[in-house]
């Protein structure tokens, strides 16, 4: 599975006017896809471009590496 594709999954629960945390998205991406191997800011990076056009607030909480 690509980075895109893991993305849209993980973040697939979240509704219109939920807020993201980024800490709970890259943690749940590295539990469930642990090969991958990009960097926190780069797994940002991807949620903000599968957010684009949705109705989320993303709370920018994590710690790069």
């Amino acid at each position: 599975m690509d980075t895109d594709k893991a993305i849209h999954t993980v973040m697939a629960d979240y509704q219109s006017g939920d807020i993201l945390s980024t800490t709970v998205v890259i943690a749940d991406l590295r539990r469930r896809f642990p090969w991958f191997r990009q960097t926190d800011e780069e797994l940002v990076g991807f949620i903000v471009r599968a957010l684009d056009g949705r109705q989320i607030a993303v709370s920018f909480d994590h710690r790069g590496r």
